[in-house]
C-alpha cells in the first residue's frame, strides 16, 4: 500500500489504537498493517475489538473465533461485544443503520470499559484518548456518497466519511449514572485505498479472511450500490469511484470553512462560553447549547437579506445537535431563520426560556417532550422529517 498512509498516520500522532476487526479482507489488512508497522509508527498500545451483531449466529460465531485467534497469534489484546440481534431486527428504521449505530456504540463501550484496567495502561482523565480505527476504504467512501446523492443531501452529507472524527461518549443514559464523559477519535486511514490495493496487500502477506455472506445480499441498499449500481457507473465513466472520493474531500474542506465562519458569527450569542464547541454531557442529557435571544436576533437582522437557515442548521449539527433540512426555515423571518418557541425532533428539543434559547439532546424522546412542555401551556410541536446526512 502507498507510503503516504504511514505519513498520514504519523501526522495524526495517534498512540493508542483500538482496531475494529470484523474478520473480512479490509479489517484483516488493517490489523496486519498496524501490527506489522507498530514500532515504525510509534504506537504504544494496540487492541482488537470485534462486534458480534447476533444476526448470523453460525457464521458470526465463526468470524468472532477467527478474529480472536488472529489476535492471540499476534499477541494483541482481544475484546468481544455481542449485540442482541433480535432487538436490532425489531427496532424501527433500517436494519443497516441500526446495526451501524449499535456497532459504534459497542466500540465506544469497549473503549470506556477498558480505561484503567490491566488491558489498557492508562487511566480515565489521564489525557490519553483511545482511537478507534476502522477499515473503511475508497469503495466504501464512494458508496456512501453515491447513496447520499441519490436520496438527497447537503454540504455536510457530501463530505462522506471523515478520515478523523472526534466523538464524545457517556454511558450515563444506559447505566443511569454520571460517569464522566471522554472523547474518542474514530480514524479511517484507508479512505484513499482501493479494494484492489487491499487484495494485493493480502496476497503479498499471505493473509486469510472470512467472507460475510450478507455482504452479497442485494436487499440491503449498500450491497445493491456496491455490486450493481457503482460498477455500472464505473463502466460508463471510468474512474467514477475515485471522483466521488475527490468530491467528498472538496466538500469536507468547504464545510470546514463554513463552520469557521459560523463560529465567528454566532460566538457572541452564547452567554455560557463553556458550552461553545465543548458539547458537554451528563446523565440527564447528551448535548446542550444556550443562546441569547436578543443577541441572536441582532445577528439575524444584520443578515436579513441573506438565507442563513441552512448554515445555522449546519452549525448546530457541528455542535452535536442535528435537525432536518428546513427545520429552521421561514421566509418571513430575518435571514430566513425561524427559531421555534417549543419544538421536539426525536431526542432533541428547543425551548425559549426567559432571555435564552436552549437546545438540548436527551437520552429519550420522552425526556425531550417533557422538557419543552414543562411550564408551558402551548402544545409541543414535533417534526418528523427525514434527517439529512
Amino acid at each position: 500500500m502507498s507510503l503516504d498512509i504511514a505519513d498520514n498516520i504519523r501526522r495524526h500522532g495517534f498512540k493508542c489504537l483500538l482496531l475494529a476487526v470484523s474478520g473480512g479482507l479490509d479489517s484483516i489488512c488493517l490489523a496486519h498493517y498496524f501490527i506489522k508497522n507498530r514500532e515504525a509508527l510509534s504506537i504504544e498500545w494496540l487492541g482488537i475489538a470485534h462486534v458480534h451483531h447476533g444476526l448470523r449466529e453460525e457464521t458470526a460465531d465463526r468470524d468472532a473465533a477467527f478474529v480472536e485467534d488472529f489476535a492471540k497469534f499476534h499477541e494483541i489484546p482481544f475484546f468481544l461485544k455481542k449485540l442482541n440481534g433480535e432487538a436490532l431486527k425489531g427496532a424501527e428504521g433500517s436494519l443497516e443503520e441500526n446495526a451501524r449505530e449499535a456497532r459504534y456504540r459497542a466500540l465506544f463501550e469497549i473503549a470506556e470499559e477498558n480505561f484503567g484496567t490491566g488491558s489498557f495502561p492508562y487511566r480515565l482523565g489521564s489525557g490519553v484518548r483511545m482511537t478507534i480505527v476502522t477499515a473503511h476504504h475508497a469503495g466504501d467512501q464512494a458508496e456512501t456518497l453515491y447513496m447520499r446523492i441519490r436520496r438527497g443531501t447537503t454540504l455536510a452529507g457530501l463530505r462522506g466519511m471523515q478520515e478523523v472524527r472526534c466523538e464524545m461518549w457517556n454511558v450515563g443514559c444506559e447505566m443511569n449514572n454520571s460517569t464522566p464523559h471522554t472523547s474518542h477519535f474514530i480514524y479511517r486511514p484507508f479512505l484513499n485505498v482501493t479494494r484492489s490495493d487491499l487484495l494485493a496487500y493480502a496476497r503479498e502477506n499471505n493473509l486469510t479472511w472470512c467472507e460475510d455472506e450478507s455482504n452479497a445480499d442485494p436487499q440491503y441498499a449498500r450491497n445493491k450500490i456496491r455490486h450493481q449500481l457503482l460498477p455500472h457507473l464505473e463502466s460508463e465513466c471510468t474512474g467514477a469511484t475515485m471522483q466521488l472520493c475527490r468530491i467528498a474531500g472538496l466538500a469536507d474542506r468547504a464545510y470546514e470553512k463554513v463552520i469557521e465562519a459560523c463560529d465567528a458569527m454566532f460566538e457572541g450569542v452564547m452567554p455560557d462560553r463553556e458550552c461553545f464547541g465543548a458539547r458537554p454531557r451528563n446523565d440527564k442529557f447528551h448535548a446542550t447549547i444556550t443562546l441569547d435571544k436578543k443577541k441572536l436576533h441582532k445577528v439575524l437582522v444584520a443578515h436579513e437579506n441573506a438565507d442563513l437557515s441552512e448554515v445555522f442548521r449546519l452549525w448546530l449539527a457541528a455542535q452535536g445537535l442535528r435537525f432536518p433540512i428546513g427545520f429552521f426555515y421561514d421566509s418571513r423571518e430575518p435571514a430566513h431563520v425561524k427559531i421555534p418557541h417549543h419544538a421536539v425532533y426525536r431526542k432533541r428539543a428547543i425551548c425559549k426560556i426567559g432571555h435564552t434559547v436552549q437546545i438540548r439532546e436527551f437520552c429519550t424522546p420522552e425526556e425531550a417532550k417533557k422538557f419543552v412542555s414543562c411550564g408551558s401551556t402551548k402544545k409541543t410541536v414535533e417534526k418528523d422529517k427525514n434527517e439529512p446526512s
